[in-house]
């Protein structure tokens, strides 16, 4: 009598949310950065030059 495996399922979901989790993450990730980078950006910009010193403040200090 010959003796068959047993059957196991493939366990794909685990590895699919995996997947989408690791994504999302760096989805996440990417958007941080752009942002941090605009942010850095304008700041050298201020730093740099005088001229847009009166735009950032009328929109800062305006009511």
């Amino acid at each position: 009598m010959v003796k068959k495996k047993p059957t196991t399922k493939k366990k794909t979901t685990t590895a699919n949310n995996d997947v989408l989790v690791k994504d999302f993450k760096n989805s996440i990730l990417v958007v941080s950065v752009l942002i941090n980078v605009a942010i850095f950006t304008a700041w050298i910009a201020l730093k740099v030059t005088t001229v847009y010193d009166d735009q950032v403040a009328q929109i800062l200090f305006t009511r």
